[in-house]
């Protein structure tokens, strides 16, 4: 919390404090690898899947990343897309595993 308040100081000098932090984000995610990423996501759901409050902590954090859209939406979209790959999906994911 020492650093977020930090940080809300800082916000009133640094006006492009929300645009360093978007991009650092933005870039530490782009940084992991898509395997570990997914596998990751996969077990902290499984892990508090039985836990009312701590799931809408998740489903919170993960709207704010996404600008509104919820786990459900995501995962759903993302069985969409492995069962029905649009134009983009094709394009821009590698199709290396198919068989």
């Amino acid at each position: 919390m020492d650093l977020i308040k930090e940080l809300e100081d800082m916000e009133k000098n640094v006006c492009s404090l929300p645009g360093i932090f978007s991009q650092i984000l933005k870039d530490e995610i782009n940084a992991n690898d898509e395997q570990r990423l997914f596998n990751g996501f996969k077990r902290i759901i499984k892990k508090y899947s039985y836990n009312k409050k701590e799931l809408e902590a998740i489903d919170e954090l993960i709207r704010i990343l996404c600008g509104g859209a919820s786990v459900n939406e995501i995962l759903q979209v993302t069985i969409d897309e492995c069962l029905e790959p649009t134009l983009e999906t094709g394009i821009t994911v590698d199709k290396n595993c198919e068989n």
